[in-house]
């Protein structure tokens, strides 16, 4: 079944589906009969399957079954990735709403290569938005990730108390591994990624000063697009719901 996403809370058997771009979607593309059914999650992330009953300027369904599952992990991952080139912040968006990332920033550092400016900005932030959207329903997602505006390190130090643990993937670390850091007890995590040229020594310092810690991946040096998805799924196989 096809799954959409609802901004209510369901609180009655009619469910009606309103957002142009997926009622565009149901009728056109998908090309949704009346009485086919539909899997629909609302904003308190509970899942429902539905019944199509109309179709006009918004889908009208019917509530069949309220569904007691659980497709979210119990420990909440954030994702701060510095901003990448080309295409590779659309795989690192679609690939890490898979895994599980609660939600994402785009981060601004001294060694970003790209240069966006506010109307730049805006623009990818809603193409990749659609990309954490589509890839939330194909992965049966029962939240859809966030991407929230574009954010400088500078200003990163200051959120490190809002989390439990807070993880920099650093290239240059070699004492600090991942692994040690993964307790049950981390409910709510950050993990900070840099862009193509890696971090600056004192962007690294900064956060580690405000109670960050630098880790390492490994002997290998893995791309910006590629040590976030490895730290999301080892995140969520230690201490999250991949093992369960």
């Amino acid at each position: 079944m096809h799954r959409f996403f609802v901004g209510y809370v369901i609180e009655s058997d009619q469910v009606i589906i309103d957002n142009i771009n997926d009622v565009n979607h149901i009728k056109r593309a998908l090309r949704v009969q009346i009485n086919e059914k539909l899997e629909i999650c609302d904003a308190a992330s509970q899942e429902y399957v539905v019944t199509v009953e109309a179709m006009d300027d918004q889908i009208v369904c019917k509530v069949l079954e309220k569904r007691e599952v659980s497709r979210e992990s119990h420990v909440l991952v954030d994702l701060y990735q510095g901003l990448a080139k080309g295409s590779k912040m659309e795989t690192i968006v679609q690939k890490s709403v898979e895994l599980g990332v609660h939600n994402i920033y785009p981060l601004s550092t001294k060694r970003v290569i790209v240069k966006l400016d506010a109307k730049g900005q805006k623009k990818k932030i809603e193409r990749w938005q659609k990309i954490a959207d589509e890839a939330a329903k194909q992965s049966k997602r029962s939240h859809i990730p966030e991407v929230k505006p574009m954010l400088a390190i500078k200003d990163l130090a200051g959120l490190v108390s809002d989390y439990d643990l807070v993880l920099i993937a650093y290239e240059l670390e070699s004492s600090r591994s991942l692994k040690n850091h993964l307790t049950d007890d981390k409910k709510k995590v950050a993990i900070v990624i840099g862009p193509e040229g890696g971090f600056e020594a004192e962007e690294v310092d900064a956060l580690v000063d405000a109670g960050g810690h630098s880790v390492s991946l490994g002997p290998r040096i893995l791309r910006t697009e590629t040590a976030g998805i490895t730290m999301l799924s080892i995140i969520q196989y230690a201490i999250g719901d991949i093992s369960k």
